[in-house]
Parts: C-alpha cells; structure tokens; sequence
C-alpha cells in the first residue's frame, strides 16, 4: 500500500457491457491478489477499540453482499477519433491524501466538491494494489474512495454502535446550483434553469451479516447527510458499510461533444447522436446519465 495524494481521470470503461459514469460515497474495493487476516465480525454489543485499520476496511468490504459494491478498474484517459483528447465532457475525480480536504467531481464545465464524513479523524490515505484508496480512522467510522467502471463509491465504515448515525457531505457547488431531495428517496443537484447535473441514488446500508440496516437521506442547504438507523437496532453484526451515489449527469450542447460523451458514458455513438436529432427537433438539448444503466431526456 502506498499514500495517495492523486488527480484521476475517470474515463469511458465498461463492465459485462453496461454503460458507466458517476460519483459514489465512501468504502474500499480490495483486489482479489491482497489477503488481510483479521478479526472476525462483532456483534451489536461489542464497541470496538476506537481504531479502524486499513484492513478492516478491507474485511468491511469483502463482507458486503448483493453485488452493491463495484470492482475498483483502472483509470485511463480517453480520446476523440482524431485522437485528440476528450476533457470536456470526461469525468474527473480528485482523491485527495488528506480526507479533510473532500474529493472533487469535474465533467463538461461542472465541478463539485464533496467533503467527507468525520475527516478529523481520519488518516493519510493508503492506496491498495486495485486503486481503492483507504483512509484509517482514530474514530468509530472510516471512509473510502473506489474508482470503479461506472462511478467513484464513497462509502462509510460504521464500526460499532458508538458511532453516529448521522454521516454528513457537504456539496460545494457552482453558483446557482442548488442540491435538492426527490420522490424515490435519492437527492439531485441542479442548476439555475433546473437542469440536473448530479443525481445521487437512494441510500443503502448493509451489515456484516449482509442484513440491511434503515437508513435516508436529509437535505439541508447543500449538505447531504446518510442517517443509518443502528444505535437501537437488535441482532446488527458490525461492521456496516453505508453508501450514497451520485451520478453524474451530460447535458450536450454542441454536436462536437457527442463523440467525447459517448466515450465518456461507455454507449455507442450512434445512441447519443439519435438522441441529438431527437432533442434537437424539438429546439432542446440532449440530457444524457448513466443511472439506473442509461437514462436520457430532452431539456431546455
């Protein structure tokens, strides 16, 4: 493991062929070449010992059950058919080495800053052989940034019940964004003409024993905060792993950005162009994400 102080492109990938572009919040992917020995799983009444190892991040992972975890890829820069490189609609990710400094989004034009939970607590980051990056923790929660084929996961690690159940990101938007709650439980940024920039999935929580723990968001001004429901929870085996998702979404407003979307979002330039002439036709602009697979809309 070596410390991280990293700028990564997150450029157009694709796993079992599905479409991928997007943010995530918080744990670590370990590849399948690293061992970590460790203790086992702890029960709802043991509280820990106030330490949280970059193996135990590890173990917290290799716990997690259902497919909810990406597999960390490597990243590389991605280019036009005329080779020149694709930085207007790619996506960009800051991880930094001090946690307290937050990770940062760029893609077409927007750039996001999103702090992470509990970072006073947290250590130098540590970068595992698949590109994870950990950060240890002097308290009762950690956090974690996975590079993956179709998002960055930043996820909590809750271990044990002294820990908060509140786990808080602060957005630092451009001016006139604004970050706002939906309908089906998940949070989206917006700008001033209401055009979605970043979506962020429904919450989800899950145990070590892979049982799901309640949890929601809350939104206050532009901070998004994950409130896992487990201080009061009987039977939870600890430790759990917490996650908000955000997506990002490409708004093209030139013809030359289909190419570079399409490499970007990991979909055949033949989608993004009919949906150019779709959104076009009716005076609007193609609105193009990778959340649930591929989704896109015509917007003003």
């Amino acid at each position: 493991m070596t410390h991280n102080n990293q700028s990564t492109a997150l450029r157009a990938h694709r796993l079992s062929g599905l479409p991928v572009l997007a943010i995530v919040t918080s744990v670590v992917t370990i590849a399948a070449s690293i061992a970590f020995a460790g203790p086992s799983a702890q029960a709802d009444t043991q509280a820990g010992d106030g330490l949280i190892t970059t193996q135990d991040v590890a173990e917290a992972l290799q716990n997690v059950q259902g497919g909810l975890l990406q597999d960390a890829v490597p990243t590389s820069p991605i280019s036009t058919p005329d080779g020149t490189a694709a930085e207007s609609a790619a996506l960009d990710i800051t991880i930094p080495g001090d946690a307290s400094s937050g990770v940062t989004l760029s893609a077409g034009g927007f750039t996001m800053d999103i702090s992470l939970p509990n970072a006073d607590q947290a250590g130098q980051s540590e970068t595992l052989a698949d590109g994870s990056t950990a950060y240890p923790s002097n308290g009762a929660s950690a956090n974690a940034v996975i590079p993956t084929a179709n998002s960055v996961q930043l996820l909590s690690i809750i271990d044990n019940n002294t820990a908060s159940e509140n786990y808080s990101y602060d957005l630092t938007l451009p001016a006139g964004n604004r970050l706002e709650a939906t309908a089906d439980g998940g949070a989206r940024v917006v700008d001033e003409q209401d055009t979605v920039k970043v979506e962020f999935e429904p919450a989800w929580a899950q145990d070590a024993a892979g049982k799901s723990v309640p949890t929601r968001y809350t939104v206050e001004g532009n901070t998004l905060t994950q409130i896992v429901e487990h201080q009061n929870l009987t039977g939870v085996t600890y430790p759990i792993v917490a996650d908000p998702l955000p997506v990002v979404v490409i708004v093209i407003t030139a013809l030359a950005m289909v190419a570079v979307a399409a490499l970007a979002l990991g979909v055949a330039t033949w989608l993004v162009v009919s949906w150019w002439n779709t959104c076009r036709a009716q005076n609007k602009w193609p609105q193009l994400s990778t959340k649930n697979g591929f989704t896109a809309r015509c917007v003003k």
